[in-house]
């Protein structure tokens, strides 16, 4: 079901935030760091997002605003989204200076990514909390019936689904160590 989908995209999602967030340590530290891998994970909740796990909050969220009343928060949160969005590809375009030979002070991009990682944990808190909850608790099965019949995007995941992208492939080596240590 669509809501299940979604809440296995967060815990992607966060997973992916917290190896960003191990990446922030190893800055501070003065330690060796991989700059690709951060583009990869930063690149991979850009393009996912944007093409598939946003559109398909929108339209659970719009269906709830025209079938159940529009709630403030539900309805800025297609503009959270593009605000989100916004966010991503700036710190992408840091990361990428970063990748060029680009001098870019450590202050500057711990202080980026930091910000980053904070906007995208929040972002998913606030769903979790109020938003998906909601939705959950008032749609019935027919609702998800509907929005699952309108939904035409296909879900294959890059990175946590069967076929990895070559742009991916050193995440996708990380995430499957990090499984095989757990």
């Amino acid at each position: 079901m669509m809501i299940e989908r979604i809440g296995v995209e967060h815990g992607y999602m966060r997973r992916l935030l917290a190896i960003l967030n191990e990446n922030v340590t190893l800055l501070k530290t003065e330690q060796a760091m991989n700059y690709a891998l951060i583009k990869e994970v930063v690149d991979y909740l850009s393009s996912h997002s944007e093409r598939v796990h946003h559109p398909k909050e929108d339209l659970m969220y719009h269906y709830y605003n025209e079938h159940y009343g529009v709630n403030e928060k539900r309805l800025k949160l297609a503009e959270e989204h593009e605000k989100l969005s916004d966010k991503t590809h700036a710190f992408l375009e840091t990361v990428e200076m970063v990748l060029n030979d680009v001098v870019v002070p450590k202050e500057v991009f711990i202080t980026q990514l930091e910000s980053f990682i904070t906007a995208q944990l929040d972002h998913l808190d606030m769903e979790e909390r109020y938003i998906l909850p909601k939705l959950e608790a008032t749609f019935t099965p027919k609702d998800w019936q509907y929005l699952e019949s309108q939904w035409f995007s296909n879900d294959v995941d890059p990175v946590f689904g069967e076929a990895i992208e070559n742009r991916y492939r050193q995440l996708t080596q990380l995430i499957q160590s990090q499984t095989i240590e757990a």
